[in-house]
Protein backbone atom coordinates (compact mmCIF):
# COMPACT_ATOMS: atom_id res chain seq x y z
CA UNK A 1 0.00 0.00 0.00
CA UNK A 2 1.95 3.59 -0.68
CA UNK A 3 1.59 5.55 2.37
CA UNK A 4 1.21 9.49 2.02
CA UNK A 5 4.21 11.44 3.67
CA UNK A 6 4.55 15.01 4.12
CA UNK A 7 7.27 16.98 5.42
CA UNK A 8 6.68 19.99 6.60
CA UNK A 9 9.57 21.59 6.50
CA UNK A 10 9.86 20.90 3.01
CA UNK A 11 6.05 22.09 2.58
CA UNK A 12 6.91 25.91 4.20
CA UNK A 13 10.41 26.27 2.40
CA UNK A 14 8.58 25.33 -1.27
CA UNK A 15 7.87 27.59 -3.99
CA UNK A 16 4.73 25.54 -5.03
CA UNK A 17 2.08 25.82 -3.03
CA UNK A 18 1.10 22.76 -0.63
CA UNK A 19 -2.15 22.62 -1.85
CA UNK A 20 -0.58 21.42 -5.60
CA UNK A 21 1.35 18.46 -3.81
CA UNK A 22 -1.78 16.92 -1.67
CA UNK A 23 -3.96 17.47 -4.64
CA UNK A 24 -1.31 16.04 -6.93
CA UNK A 25 -0.65 12.97 -4.33
CA UNK A 26 -4.89 12.25 -3.87
CA UNK A 27 -5.36 12.39 -7.93
CA UNK A 28 -2.24 10.22 -8.47
CA UNK A 29 -5.11 7.54 -7.12
CA UNK A 30 -7.55 5.50 -9.16
CA UNK A 31 -11.01 7.03 -8.44
CA UNK A 32 -12.42 3.83 -7.85
CA UNK A 33 -9.72 3.21 -4.92
CA UNK A 34 -11.99 4.83 -2.33
CA UNK A 35 -10.59 2.81 0.59
CA UNK A 36 -6.67 4.45 -0.34
CA UNK A 37 -8.19 7.97 -0.59
CA UNK A 38 -9.69 7.84 2.22
CA UNK A 39 -6.61 6.37 3.55
CA UNK A 40 -4.71 9.32 1.96
CA UNK A 41 -6.34 11.84 2.98
CA UNK A 42 -6.30 11.60 6.51
CA UNK A 43 -3.15 10.81 6.68
CA UNK A 44 -2.82 14.67 5.15
CA UNK A 45 -5.14 15.77 8.37
CA UNK A 46 -2.58 13.94 10.53
CA UNK A 47 -0.32 16.63 8.19
CA UNK A 48 -2.24 19.37 8.77
CA UNK A 49 -3.72 19.32 11.77
CA UNK A 50 -2.57 16.84 13.83
CA UNK A 51 -4.33 15.65 16.84
CA UNK A 52 -3.04 15.74 20.31
CA UNK A 53 -2.80 11.60 20.52
CA UNK A 54 -3.95 8.94 18.13
CA UNK A 55 -4.46 9.48 14.29
CA UNK A 56 -7.21 10.66 12.09
CA UNK A 57 -6.97 7.31 10.28
CA UNK A 58 -8.90 5.89 13.83
CA UNK A 59 -11.45 8.37 14.49
CA UNK A 60 -14.71 6.78 14.75
CA UNK A 61 -16.82 10.58 14.87
CA UNK A 62 -16.08 14.09 15.06
CA UNK A 63 -17.83 15.94 18.14
CA UNK A 64 -18.04 20.18 18.62
CA UNK A 65 -17.68 19.81 22.50
CA UNK A 66 -17.43 23.80 23.19
CA UNK A 67 -15.18 25.64 21.30
CA UNK A 68 -13.29 22.73 20.75
CA UNK A 69 -13.48 19.39 17.98
CA UNK A 70 -12.73 15.81 19.92
CA UNK A 71 -11.78 12.89 17.91
CA UNK A 72 -13.60 9.82 19.24
CA UNK A 73 -11.60 6.46 18.81
CA UNK A 74 -13.29 2.68 18.86
CA UNK A 75 -12.03 2.15 22.23
CA UNK A 76 -14.31 4.89 23.44
CA UNK A 77 -11.17 7.24 24.02
CA UNK A 78 -10.90 10.59 22.52
CA UNK A 79 -8.53 13.55 21.44
CA UNK A 80 -8.75 17.18 20.67
CA UNK A 81 -6.56 18.81 17.89
CA UNK A 82 -2.48 19.36 18.92
CA UNK A 83 -3.19 22.81 17.85
CA UNK A 84 -7.03 23.74 19.00
CA UNK A 85 -6.88 26.85 17.73
CA UNK A 86 -6.75 25.55 14.13
CA UNK A 87 -10.42 24.65 14.88
CA UNK A 88 -13.14 27.63 13.46
CA UNK A 89 -16.51 26.09 12.43
CA UNK A 90 -18.82 23.46 11.73
CA UNK A 91 -22.13 22.77 10.26
CA UNK A 92 -24.58 20.51 11.27
CA UNK A 93 -24.94 19.78 15.04
CA UNK A 94 -22.60 19.72 17.49
CA UNK A 95 -22.79 16.44 18.22
CA UNK A 96 -22.90 14.97 14.57
CA UNK A 97 -21.55 17.74 12.40
CA UNK A 98 -21.74 17.48 8.80
CA UNK A 99 -18.51 19.42 8.11
CA UNK A 100 -15.93 21.07 10.29
CA UNK A 101 -13.86 24.25 9.10
CA UNK A 102 -10.36 24.26 10.14
CA UNK A 103 -7.34 26.93 9.42
CA UNK A 104 -4.33 25.80 8.96
CA UNK A 105 -0.91 28.28 9.99
CA UNK A 106 -0.95 30.55 6.60
CA UNK A 107 -4.65 31.54 7.31
CA UNK A 108 -6.13 28.99 4.70
CA UNK A 109 -9.16 27.04 4.91
CA UNK A 110 -10.22 23.16 5.09
CA UNK A 111 -13.36 22.29 4.53
CA UNK A 112 -14.02 18.29 6.45
CA UNK A 113 -17.47 17.21 4.71
CA UNK A 114 -17.91 13.68 7.06
CA UNK A 115 -20.26 11.26 5.95
CA UNK A 116 -23.30 9.24 7.96
CA UNK A 117 -23.10 6.10 9.88
CA UNK A 118 -24.28 3.33 8.23
CA UNK A 119 -26.24 2.09 10.79
CA UNK A 120 -24.33 -1.48 10.77
CA UNK A 121 -24.42 -1.91 14.69
CA UNK A 122 -21.27 -1.51 14.86
CA UNK A 123 -18.51 0.64 16.06
CA UNK A 124 -16.81 2.32 12.45
CA UNK A 125 -14.37 4.63 11.24
CA UNK A 126 -15.44 8.18 10.02
CA UNK A 127 -16.22 8.46 6.28
CA UNK A 128 -14.48 11.49 4.94
CA UNK A 129 -16.99 12.21 2.33
CA UNK A 130 -14.66 15.29 0.84
CA UNK A 131 -12.01 18.05 1.77
CA UNK A 132 -12.05 20.74 0.16
CA UNK A 133 -8.99 23.26 0.25
CA UNK A 134 -8.90 26.64 0.02
CA UNK A 135 -7.03 28.75 -2.88
CA UNK A 136 -7.31 32.77 -3.16
CA UNK A 137 -6.92 34.66 -6.56
CA UNK A 138 -5.68 38.12 -5.46
CA UNK A 139 -6.97 40.78 -7.99
CA UNK A 140 -5.08 43.59 -9.61
CA UNK A 141 -5.99 46.73 -8.26
CA UNK A 142 -8.16 47.75 -10.78
CA UNK A 143 -11.25 46.36 -9.21
CA UNK A 144 -11.11 48.24 -6.08
CA UNK A 145 -14.10 46.42 -3.47
CA UNK A 146 -13.01 43.30 -4.66
CA UNK A 147 -9.23 41.71 -3.43
CA UNK A 148 -9.46 37.94 -4.48
CA UNK A 149 -12.02 35.13 -5.28
CA UNK A 150 -11.66 32.31 -3.21
CA UNK A 151 -11.96 28.77 -4.55
CA UNK A 152 -12.23 25.27 -3.54
CA UNK A 153 -10.18 22.30 -4.89
CA UNK A 154 -12.10 19.09 -4.37
CA UNK A 155 -9.56 16.08 -3.23
CA UNK A 156 -12.00 13.50 -3.36
CA UNK A 157 -15.08 14.47 -5.84
CA UNK A 158 -14.00 14.69 -9.10
CA UNK A 159 -15.00 14.72 -12.32
CA UNK A 160 -15.62 11.13 -14.38
CA UNK A 161 -11.36 10.96 -15.00
CA UNK A 162 -10.28 11.40 -11.28
CA UNK A 163 -9.38 15.10 -11.61
CA UNK A 164 -10.02 17.28 -8.80
CA UNK A 165 -13.25 19.56 -9.08
CA UNK A 166 -12.46 23.31 -8.11
CA UNK A 167 -15.69 25.78 -7.42
CA UNK A 168 -15.86 29.16 -6.20
CA UNK A 169 -18.99 29.19 -4.13
CA UNK A 170 -19.77 31.14 -1.01
CA UNK A 171 -20.17 28.79 2.15
CA UNK A 172 -21.88 29.14 5.71
CA UNK A 173 -20.94 27.48 9.24
CA UNK A 174 -21.31 28.43 13.04
CA UNK A 175 -18.07 29.79 14.45
CA UNK A 176 -16.91 27.65 17.57
CA UNK A 177 -18.74 30.61 19.51
CA UNK A 178 -21.98 29.77 18.28
CA UNK A 179 -22.22 32.83 16.02
CA UNK A 180 -22.34 32.72 11.59
CA UNK A 181 -19.52 32.74 9.91
CA UNK A 182 -19.46 33.15 6.26
CA UNK A 183 -17.09 32.76 3.90
CA UNK A 184 -18.26 34.72 0.18
CA UNK A 185 -16.88 34.28 -2.73
CA UNK A 186 -15.55 37.81 -3.00
CA UNK A 187 -13.37 39.23 -0.65
CA UNK A 188 -11.81 42.48 0.51
CA UNK A 189 -7.79 42.51 1.84
CA UNK A 190 -7.84 45.25 4.82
Amino acid sequence: MNTLTFDKTKIQNKEQPFIADAVFAVEAINSDHVIEKQTKVKQLLDELFPLESGSHENVTSYVVDYHHVMAYFKDGSHSGLKYPKQFIAYEGEKEEPCSLLLRDGVGSHVEISLGKHKGTGCIELVEIEDIQLETCTTLSSDAPHISGVRHWISLLKGDGKGLSNACNEEKEYTAKSGEDYQLERYYVVK
